[in-house]
């Protein structure tokens, strides 16, 4: 599974990787969001690179409640080659990338986060 016909071993895991990855939105779109979890891990060891995945992972995980996880995936997402800018527009994500609507949504919600503007709040001092 995942190697070529012949005498060559040298792995060949784009098609696998892009299985699991279309596994994972789709188990998402069913509802079974521990499997997509489960599924985008996998896919995000077997292939580090995969930008694609590390979002969907930043999505899924921020849906859970997991907001540090989400954004280390998305930092991980950003560093890759492909990085994370394009994911920043849901109409590629919808159109282009072709993601389920419960995934587009969720990293929708994921992205309003990211812009939320971080309050400098200073607490009175009390003073005795």
């Amino acid at each position: 599974k995942g190697f070529r016909v012949g005498a060559s071993t040298t792995q060949r895991l784009d098609g696998a990787v892009y299985s699991a990855s279309n596994a994972a939105l789709a188990l998402a779109q069913l509802g079974d969001e521990a499997g997509a979890m489960a599924e985008a891990q996998a896919v995000s060891r077997r292939a580090p690179n995969s930008a694609d995945m590390r979002v969907a992972l930043a999505a899924l995980y921020y849906s859970a409640g997991r907001a540090a996880d989400a954004e280390e995936a998305w930092e991980q997402a950003c560093g890759r080659n492909v990085g994370c800018g394009k994911y920043r527009d849901l109409d590629y994500v919808r159109r282009i990338r072709r993601w389920p609507p419960v995934m587009v949504d969720k990293l929708e919600a994921f992205l309003k986060l990211k812009q939320v503007p971080v309050l400098d709040l200073q607490l009175p001092v009390e003073v005795k």
